[in-house]
């Protein structure tokens, strides 16, 4: 799957060149196969200067269905994402952009594009994501990060953006304790999605955003820590799902709150030994400031508990380091106090295995 070989000036054609693109034994085809043969075609496209680039979606002269162009199409916009909105100069061995003059040809098209339009705004939210975490901490603080979540409300999504003072009255002291020590203002984004029958319990997903993380008092080693700027990704995660669900009008009440702070060391910042009170009026002893994490999302879920209700409650952090010493690069973590809901979550990730 994703090898390929080349013809140029192919005769009998006036096309430049013909590249095929192998799926693999189609008959085992997964999900994730159809998705990675569109962006495996993609990264053998010729760069800028080669005019109209056609796709034929058609193997051993069968066409593809409208679900499986669909799904390669997809594969193509994801992999067309590319970050380079602060380059100012191209190396001279970087590849420039690949045309965007791309036509993609199906048998069945009319069927392929209702099929791709769900498919399109999952990609449109995993590129919101993308962007969310490849900005950099000095574009992307927590009040600039809560301004970008407003793109969500072209889509029917209420966005409500909780500043600092309100918190503050509010009582979010885990929370707050986190961003002691930053110029930047803390904030806490409440995205509502209502696509399901009034009044029915919504499902809530609750995201860590912390815009970046220099470990606080405890501060982390130097080596790597630009890479914290990617500390809010739990966060950038539920803002485009929310993206997501919305762009395709998902039938059901989602709640998508995250929690934005930036963690830094100054002379008031907290510190180890510190007593917190949390929103839930549980005092929490600081051990460690670089454990910041659970003090941000502590007071987000309750008060999505307390306030919304939800079914269940889906939190998504970025215990990067931890994980990975545990189980390594191969398996995402997850936790659950309820085996039902964690099978689900991972039966819902084993769609793309099938």
């Amino acid at each position: 799957n994703g090898s390929s070989f080349e013809v140029l000036a192919p005769a009998g054609t006036e096309l430049n060149r013909i590249i095929v693109v192998g799926l693999g034994k189609k008959a085992e085809a997964k999900t994730t196969n159809w998705l990675n043969l569109g962006g495996a075609s993609y990264s053998k496209l010729p760069s800028a200067d080669v005019g109209q680039i056609s796709i034929v979606f058609s193997s051993n002269g069968i066409d593809f269905t409208a679900e499986q162009s669909a799904l390669i199409a997809q594969g193509l916009s994801l992999r067309a994402y590319n970050f380079d909105n602060y380059k100012t100069k191209r190396k001279d061995d970087e590849k420039p952009p690949i045309a965007k003059n791309i036509q993609l040809l199906a048998s069945c098209a009319k069927a392929a594009e209702e099929a791709f339009v769900p498919l399109k705004g999952q990609a449109e939210g995993v590129m919101l994501a993308r962007e969310l975490v490849n900005l950099p901490p000095n574009v992307l603080g927590p009040v600039e990060f809560a301004e970008r979540t407003k793109v969500l409300e072209k889509l029917g999504v209420i966005v409500e953006i909780i500043p600092q003072a309100k918190l503050t009255e509010m009582g979010f002291g885990s929370l707050l304790a986190v961003g002691r020590g930053s110029r930047k203002d803390s904030q806490v984004v409440i995205m509502h999605w209502n696509g399901g029958e009034k009044g029915v319990a919504p499902v809530a997903f609750v995201g860590k955003g912390v815009t970046f993380d220099t470990g606080g008092i405890s501060i982390k080693p130097s080596g790597s820590m630009e890479d914290m700027k990617g500390d809010m990704g739990g966060a950038a995660c539920v803002t485009g799902l929310m993206y997501a669900l919305a762009s395709r009008k998902a039938p059901v009440n989602v709640i998508g709150a995250i929690g934005l702070v930036e963690n830094m060391p100054d002379g008031d910042a907290y510190r180890p030994g510190d007593i917190l009170t949390s929103l839930s009026g549980q005092t929490i002893e600081v051990v460690n400031t670089d454990a910041e994490g659970r003090l941000v999302l502590a007071d987000v879920l309750w008060h999505v508990g307390k306030t919304y209700k939800p079914k269940f409650m889906l939190n998504l952090a970025t215990l990067t380091g931890a994980i990975l010493v545990a189980l390594g690069t191969e398996h995402a973590g997850l936790f659950s106090n309820n085996d039902e809901l964690s099978q689900n979550v991972t039966t819902s990730g084993d769609y793309f295995l099938v």
